[in-house]
């Protein structure tokens, strides 16, 4: 006769320890997340690098994928990721980074990650490239160090930055003398307001070309340039590269 086999069984105490072990892991993990989201709101690349090689050795998965179908563990990857965009975007606001560059931003994020077929490429690549875009941006484009003067002209030129505003109309906006705003305006953000508003649009084409837009026509008409082979030279000159030589390094990185 077979020996019948008695199940395993399993005591309270080690069931108590594994869910103790999991909420650890959970809590370090949102303390890491934490960590990813200061140096996001400090514009802090740099210190990001060091902390996405912490994340591969301690918190390797996005998910627990190992009772999940590929569907399943894609979609969770996904969601998982758009929570993600949306905090990284909260805290680059947090930063100084304007509404127009953000929503490029979180809107071209979102569309990767929808359009992603692999959980492995969300979680070995996505990840790391979307942490460290918002900690860039927040390092380039802040304007938290300005003066309350610079900050509204800033934010200005941001809402219209399809216009050409004519500086004069600036000294009018403030009441203060346009040599005086000019002055202050390169002292502060280092450039001229013309190059700074050149440099911004140039910033939102990139994510207009990031999202699919691939018609350097439509897009340099959305920007405000009346001329696209105007529009190309200016994208040259602060991309390193020409509009079609960035839209054909996105396809081939793609």
């Amino acid at each position: 006769m077979e020996e019948k086999k008695n199940p395993k069984k399993t005591s309270p105490e080690s069931g108590f320890m594994s869910d103790s072990i999991n909420l650890i892991q959970l809590e370090q993990k949102y303390e890491f997340e934490q960590e990813v989201l200061h140096y996001i709101k400090w514009g802090n690349p740099f210190k990001m690098e060091e902390l996405l090689e912490r994340r591969k050795r301690l918190f390797p998965d996005l998910v627990d994928c190992s009772d999940m179908s590929a569907k399943e563990a894609l979609r969770s990857c996904k969601n998982e990721l758009i929570a993600l965009n949306a905090l990284c975007r909260y805290a680059a606001r947090l930063g100084g980074v304007q509404s127009l560059y953000l929503y490029s931003l979180y809107n071209k994020y979102y569309i990767m990650i929808e359009r992603a077929t692999s959980a492995t490429y969300l979680n070995d690549h996505l990840y790391d490239q979307l942490v460290t875009d918002y900690a860039k941006a927040v390092f380039e484009f802040s304007v938290t160090s300005y003066s309350p003067l610079i900050k509204k002209v800033v934010t200005y030129l941001m809402i219209n930055l399809n216009q050409d505003i004519p500086i004069t109309q600036l000294g009018e906006l403030y009441n203060t003398h346009i040599s005086h705003i000019s002055r202050k305006f390169k002292r502060e953000t280092g450039m001229s307001i013309p190059a700074y508003v050149s440099k911004q649009r140039v910033g939102v084409a990139k994510l207009y070309f990031e999202d699919g837009r691939t018609s350097i026509q439509e897009v340099s008409a959305t920007l405000g340039f009346n001329d696209s082979n105007y529009f190309s030279k200016v994208f040259k000159r602060y991309a390193g590269m020409t509009p079609s030589e960035y839209i054909a390094s996105i396809r081939a990185n793609t």
